[in-house]
């Protein structure tokens, strides 16, 4: 780990270098004009060969042929840039002579830095692309050989598009810092390859780069006479460094076809597809457009502010195939490559024949296409890019979602569901590039779950061989094994741990390249976690049904246990009220007639021996008989005698009839399969008689009936109680609902009474009632003993 961060300590210096040469030449680029104009010294006069229209001479006027005069004043022997390179660069005022016409003053005029930005801003994104690519494969593989290579590649092509537009300004040694960068760009770019695909120890590649070496010492050669002032080989080192760009080219894709020829299974495969695809898109254009041209004497079709766009493809290609081991099908991307090529071929044709029809085109020439036929592909590169980086962000801060914290597992224990098994399989072929996956899960013997993405989605067959493999195989196969080749899936991977056990199975990749045995040791790190994961998936899901199942439990539980404890409180509250009642007729009945009788024995007390008379005594008499029979009545309605002595049948016909004297009511009693002389358990018969107290109880306070109908049969060892009334009646379903009440509605407590009286006899009870339908009330009472 030291060592790692070590040597990226050590690319800090390089990058600072770049980083400062990169601020220099923006410098340059602001102080200075670009004037892009070459000379040519004929007849010791100076004369204009090539003019830029992107510079300022073209834009003041200057044209091919015209002489050159003098230079900020000066004779321009005087001048060193027309002495040592043959240009004007970096003044402010020109003495320019047409031939046949008189001599005339030309001012540079330094455009806005905004102006000057934007006509030079391709060449410097292009050279921050190259170096910014290469630092990122440093970075991510810094114990790679072929990401050093890269970055120091990257790094001086990232100077050289940075220190071109600056050369053209005066910048000292710009010029020749640029040319030897030419001199061995195509040494590392060759260089390059071969580490990356493994072929630097070949004879082959040490005679190619043997051969490559020659005019790159040449050109370093002739720098060092040109810069001492032995010769000015202005022409011939230009041409030589095109030369050694295109013999660079040339040898990298010989190296390249020459490991074409590899079978299509080979790993390297897709990497010399992908190199190939990014040395043609990107340097071709750069090679056919402005290189041979100006090896040619000609002018170049497109200049190099236009086909840089297509060079910024070379580093993100190179980059990816260093960062990226397994990389995607490079049949597919030969394929997307050829699709956005006619794409902006068909493109640009119609927006020429477009402008060309509108007259909108300066001239309708070859050069015209091209320039559009370089923008259209820039722009869609340049979306491509966009759409990429879009997906890529999107992607990244998905990732981050989801994951609910232990705070708020109520919230979110509905985000299970029964496919997390394939999104995992889904994550799993999205990584490798997989062409489908499939897991087949087993726990405690009794669960067994099939979950398949991509190829095995749908496919029946494939799905039932791969179960019979697994099933085969499970107990015997120890680690993850690579299977054959006519076999549906590539591999497979058994995984048992305790009761849970699971068979992954991985599909073919989605590119031409097989998995091998060097291999093997990784995929069995990512399949070994992926069933943990399959492992842990399930234990979440067995331990959420059991919260679940214990939610449910505790629900039922609140639920029964709410009318029992309301039950409770209305049981103590009718008791205090059953007490306060007793006290109050105790205290107006049988108190009342305690005290007068006592006041009245004393009285008689004091009377002298045979005072007392008959009429004392009658009176005596009669307050005894109605304290008898006061305290008779409560007791009769605390617990009826009748009950106990004679059994539930005579004590009804009392209640009955001493409710019909004091109420205006007429109850109806049909007693069937019980006769007088009829005994039950004394639970049995004081809950008959409860259940037909309350009800009658109700019917008075509650129905606005004045009629009762009650029905007693005995059938089947059972008593079964009907208490029936034709009043307004009332909705069964808000008994449960009232009992939140606060105990405010009796009656309701009252029915739930009789209810836990007769289930806690394990009898059953039922009311049927409706608004303005009268109520039933029954009851079905199990006995045991009978007489």
């Amino acid at each position: 780990m030291w060592k790692i961060k070590h040597k990226n300590q050590a690319l800090l210096p390089s990058n600072a270098i770049f980083v400062i040469l990169c601020l220099v030449c923006l410098i340059g680029l602001l102080h200075y004009p670009y004037i892009g104009l070459t000379l040519e010294n004929k007849e010791e006069t100076w004369t204009v060969v090539t003019v830029d229209p992107y510079g300022e001479g073209g834009r003041s006027g200057i044209s091919e042929g015209d002489l050159i005069l003098q230079i900020d004043g000066l004779a321009h022997e005087l001048y060193p840039s027309v002495q040592k390179w043959h240009e004007i660069v970096g003044v402010s005022l020109l003495t320019v002579q047409t031939p046949g016409e008189a001599a005339r003053t030309v001012y540079m005029v330094q455009p806005s830095p905004i102006k000057t930005l934007s006509s030079e801003i391709a060449l410097i994104v292009v050279g921050l692309c190259f170096w910014l690519m290469g630092l990122n494969a440093r970075m991510k593989r810094p114990n790679v050989q072929a990401a050093s290579a890269l970055f120091r590649l990257n790094r001086l092509v990232g100077v050289l598009f940075v220190l071109t537009p600056a050369s053209s300004r005066g910048l000292w040694f710009a010029k020749e810092l640029m040319f030897a960068g030419f001199a061995l760009a195509s040494p590392l770019l060759v260089h390059f390859i071969a580490v990356l695909l493994k072929r630097e120890q070949e004879k082959s590649y040490r005679t190619m780069m043997g051969l490559l070496l020659i005019l790159p010492v040449l050109i370093l050669f002739t720098i060092l006479l040109k810069w001492s002032g032995f010769v000015y080989a202005v022409s011939e080192l230009r041409a030589m460094s095109l030369i050694n760009g295109l013999f660079g080219f040339a040898a990298a894709c010989m190296l390249l076809f020459r490991l074409w020829r590899l079978p299509a299974n080979e790993p390297e495969k897709n990497r010399i597809n992908l190199m190939l695809v990014g040395l043609l898109a990107g340097l071709l254009p750069f090679l056919i457009f402005t290189v041979v041209p100006i090896l040619a004497g000609l002018e170049p079709v497109l200049y190099s502010r236009v086909t840089a766009l297509f060079v910024a493809i070379l580093p993100f290609t190179m980059s990816y195939a260093v960062i990226h081991q397994y990389l995607p099908d490079s049949r597919k991307l030969l394929q997307d490559g050829f699709t956005y090529l006619m794409a902006g071929i068909i493109t640009s044709l119609i927006l020429y024949g477009f402008l060309l029809v509108n007259g909108w085109l300066l001239s309708n020439d070859i050069d015209s296409y091209l320039v559009l036929f370089a923008l259209t592909m820039g722009t869609i590169f340049l979306f491509s890019c966009l759409n990429f980086v879009g997906h890529k962000l999107a992607e990244r801060f998905d990732t981050g979602k989801g994951a609910a914290s232990n705070g708020e597992w109520s919230e979110h224990k509905e985000a299970l569901h029964p496919d997390e098994e394939k999104a995992i399989l889904e994550e799993l072929s999205h990584r490798l590039k997989l062409e489908g996956a499939l897991v087949i899960i087993e726990q405690g013997g009794s669960v067994f779950l099939l979950k398949a993405c991509g190829r095995y989605d749908d496919n029946q067959g494939e799905q039932q061989a791969l179960e019979e493999h697994h099933l085969k195989n499970l107990k015997t196969v120890q680690t993850g094994q690579l299977l054959p080749r006519t076999f549906p899936a590539e591999f497979y991977f058994p995984f048992v741990a305790g009761s849970f056990s699971c068979g992954l199975f991985l599909g073919y990749r989605r590119s031409r390249m097989t998995l091998n045995a060097q291999e093997l040791p990784w995929l069995n790190i990512i399949a070994g976690q992926t069933c943990q994961r399959f492992k842990d998936l399930a234990d979440i899901k067995s331990l959420h049904e059991r919260v679940k199942d214990g939610e449910e439990k505790m629900e039922e539980f609140y639920r029964k246990s709410r009318p029992a404890a309301l039950l409770k409180r209305w049981l103590f509250k009718n008791l205090e009220e059953e007490k306060r009642k007793l006290a109050r007729e105790i205290h107006d009945g049988p108190l009342q007639n305690s005290l007068y009788l006592y006041q009245k024995l004393q009285a008689l007390k004091d009377l002298p021996d045979g005072a007392v008379n008959a009429h004392d005594l009658s009176e005596i008499k009669d307050r005894i008989d109605d304290l008898s029979y006061d305290l008779r009545a409560i007791c009769g309605e605390l617990r009826p005698s009748a009950l106990k002595e004679h059994g539930f049948m005579p004590a009804l016909e009392g209640f009955v009839q001493e409710t019909m004297r004091h109420e205006m009511i007429t109850i109806t009693m049909d007693i069937k399969g019980i006769s007088r002389l009829d005994r039950f358990e004394e639970d049995i018969e004081l809950t008959v008689f409860r259940l037909v107290q309350e009800g009658i109880r109700n019917v008075l306070k509650h129905s606005g009936s004045g009629n009762a109908e009650i029905t007693i049969v005995r059938r089947d060892r059972e008593i079964r109680v009907e208490i029936k009334d034709d009043g307004k009646g009332f909705d069964p379903t808000l008994i449960q609902e009232n009992m939140q009440d606060e105990l405010q509605t009796d009656s309701r407590f009252g029915l739930i009474g009789m209810k836990e009286r007769v289930e806690g006899l394990g009898g059953e009870f039922t009311i049927i009632s409706g608004s303005g339908q009268g109520t039933v009330v029954r009851a079905a009472l199990p006995y045991k003993k009978g007489r």
